[in-house]
């Protein structure tokens, strides 16, 4: 028989007025209401929470239970305390849970975090589904009596009202996942098939390696568990048949999983075939945001051939400086698979990527200029460069280690995580903060805004293929990509248009970052400045938002300075042939008819006469001496979107908006060159 169990409401709130913030369906408290339904019986069902908006009317309709849980992410954790707050002043007998990453790793850090946070009264360590169990089975054990529980169930943190602070030793992994129950399956989740929402399921959970600035670097998920093939598969044909009612209303058609390391394990081939079986019967998943496994190469590749091009395949380095390496213990795949890796996705039709992150201790300028440079040359598809990001749940993100390496902190807003929530006559303000690394032992500030710009150069000229024929020609006449991009980044400065954009990004990203905390946070609260977010006006992400502003205003002027950066490059190589500049414009003038117009006349297709049979040498693995695909006369080609492309487009509009905003916001989630025009030579 059931144990009876308090009133409980779970939350895994995501900003919602700019777009919304974390898209993901809330699998992780699913989960744990899962396991606790399974186990208890309830006044009323565990009531599940994703959008502030819905939780503040249930609460001003329905009153609050005894028990209220939220999960503790970095884009989530001030909007979870503020309506925590505001909770507790209806019912201060009310007992707060919060649970997740976004908490420190060294006691002295964890007593003050709780003590600055009056409004938990338990903090939930890690794995959550047995220990949220335990805890609630204590406090309806003990009569809602809260101090009575401190202290006695493991994994489980909490200041006592003596200010006493109770870190319990953390509990067991559980290291068979499959018996737990699934929330897709019981019905607890179906509420969130809205067509905004991604479905997100998991497979492994847990990672190998050790990375510093990684929350799942810690011993304690060094093991990796599964949740079994079987009832994953029944989960999957069950969002499938969901996933494609919203989708043919417009709503999304993609795939989240929640594994660090997909492809990399044995059975990851047998969920890649259930995959594969659901995208014939459904075709569902269109994309699926994963991150695949780092080692075991010809598993990932295999895995990612399966899916027929439908997920992007990782080679995420964050650094290739073995004392940067060393410093944040991690460790990569061997420099031959690496370089590899982007030639055989090719091969199998498959996106490729791999990141960086800047500001990583004991790298230099040099050192992360030397990184970029081999991912370029390893021909990743995008090389994404992040900043580093101190998350409270990661060993980096230590006292002892900001000393250690001189890191020079700021603190920003994170993008589009803000807003304001009526409720009665007080709203809730909040915006989430992140901590930044912008400066070290061995790279200036003036440095990291280099490599920033540096970067721009890379997100709008390289990643996604843009300028696919001109990387192709460049390779095959041996110019260096990233001598390119660094060509590029100068030329840029005589482009008026351009100048003045990059002079536009450098002062925002100087903005952006303020080195108090306390006084961004007041800043946030003065009157009128968080509409100024929420119009778009402040808190943007930088990179993604100028990219958009150049693909849509400024492509003929981005066409300008790639001719003029090549032309240099030529010119310096003194290896040129008799057709290279003849070539270059066509090549150009290609790729400019392929991007030009993707956001805006999606009908309209554009007329080009070439010399050169581009379209043959970019299909051509092995591209020929250019004099063979001279024409003997110039030939038409008209570049046009697919039916496919213009109802792709338009349900990303629907999703995420037409404006600056949306267009960047589907730059993150899609290769950008799945949307570009399509060449077709006219007879």
């Amino acid at each position: 028989m059931k144990e009876t169990a308090p009133s409980l409401w779970l939350a895994d709130l995501t900003h919602t007025q700019q777009q919304l913030a974390a898209e993901l369906i809330p699998y992780g408290v699913g989960c744990i209401a899962a396991n606790l339904e399974n186990s208890f019986k309830f006044p009323q069902s565990i009531r599940i929470f994703k959008y502030p908006e819905v939780l503040i009317e249930a609460i001003e309709s329905d009153g609050i239970p005894d028990v209220v849980g939220f999960s503790n992410y970095v884009w989530n954790t001030n909007l979870a305390s503020e309506i925590a707050i505001r909770i507790k002043q209806l019912k201060p007998e009310v007992t707060i849970v919060f649970g997740g990453p976004n908490y420190p790793v060294q006691s002295e850090d964890r007593r003050e975090y709780l003590e600055c946070r009056p409004e938990i009264d338990f903090y939930v360590v890690f794995e959550g589904e047995i220990t949220f169990a335990n805890l609630l089975r204590e406090i309806g054990s003990a009569k809602l009596r809260k101090e009575k529980v401190h202290g006695r169930v493991e994994g489980v943190h909490s200041i006592d009202s003596q200010g006493e602070f109770h870190e319990v030793p953390l509990r067991e992994r559980v290291s068979d996942l499959s018996p737990l129950p699934s929330p897709y399956l019981n019905g607890m989740l179906d509420e969130f098939f809205d067509g905004r929402l991604l479905p997100i399921v998991q497979f492994k959970r847990g990672c190998p390696f050790s990375c510093t600035f990684c929350c799942e670097g810690d011993d304690y998920f060094n093991k990796v568990r599964s949740h079994g093939l079987e009832k994953l598969s029944a989960e999957l044909e069950y969002i499938a048949e969901r996933v494609v009612v919203q989708r043919d209303k417009g709503g999304r058609n993609d795939l989240g999983i929640a594994d660090s390391n997909f492809g990399m394990f044995k059975d990851d081939s047998e969920f890649a075939a259930v995959l594969s079986k659901l995208q014939s019967k459904y075709q569902w998943p269109e994309y699926i945001h994963v991150a695949t496994g780092k080692n075991q190469k010809h598993r990932v590749l295999n895995t990612a051939k399966a899916l027929g091009g439908a997920l992007r395949l990782s080679g995420s380095v964050q650094s290739l400086d073995p004392e940067a390496l060393k410093n944040v213990r991690r460790s990569n795949i061997a420099p031959d698979d690496l370089l590899d890796l982007a030639k055989d996705a090719a091969e199998i039709q498959a996106n490729s990527y791999s990141e960086t992150i800047l500001g990583l201790p004991g790298e230099t300028k040099r050192a992360h200029y030397d990184t970029l440079r081999q991912l370029m040359d390893a021909d990743f598809d995008r090389v994404i460069s992040y900043q580093l990001m101190m998350l409270p749940g990661t060993d980096l993100n230590t006292k002892k280690t900001r000393r250690k390496y001189e890191m020079d902190i700021r603190y920003r807003v994170l993008p589009r995580c803000f807003g304001s929530y009526g409720w009665s006559h007080k709203p809730v303000i909040s915006a989430e903060i992140e901590e930044i690394c912008v400066a070290n032992s061995t790279l200036s500030f003036d440095d990291y805004l280099e490599c920033r710009k540096t970067h721009l150069m890379i997100s709008i000229f390289y990643n996604d293929g843009v300028f696919a024929g001109l990387l192709k020609f460049l390779k095959q006449r041996q110019i260096p990509i990233f001598s390119w991009v660094e060509t590029l980044r100068d030329s840029a400065g005589k482009n008026q248009k351009l100048r003045k954009l990059m002079e536009e990004f450098e002062n925002a990203t100087r903005e952006e970052l303020w080195e108090d905390r306390e006084q961004l946070r007041g800043y946030i609260r003065s009157e009128g400045v968080i509409d100024r977010y929420v119009s778009g006006d402040l808190g943007a992400n930088l990179m993604l938002s100028f990219k958009a502003i150049s693909m849509t205003e400024f492509v003929d002027d981005l066409a300008e300075v790639a001719r003029d950066a090549s032309q240099k490059l030529l010119l310096e190589s003194n290896n040129e042939t008799p057709h290279d500049y003849e070539f270059l414009e066509d090549v150009i003038s290609y790729d400019v008819g392929r991007m030009s117009r993707i956001w805006t006349d999606h009908d309209s297709p554009s007329e080009l006469r070439f010399g050169f049979d581009v379209q043959q040498f970019l299909a051509d693995s092995t591209p020929l001496p250019l004099q063979q695909y001279h024409f003997p006369k110039p030939i038409k080609f008209r570049f046009s979107l697919s039916d496919e492309q213009k109802l792709m487009i338009g349900r990303y509009f629907e999703l995420f908006g037409s404006d600056l905003r949306g267009i960047s916001r589907i730059l993150s989630k899609t290769p950008t060159k799945r949307l570009m025009r399509e060449a077709k030579r006219l007879v």
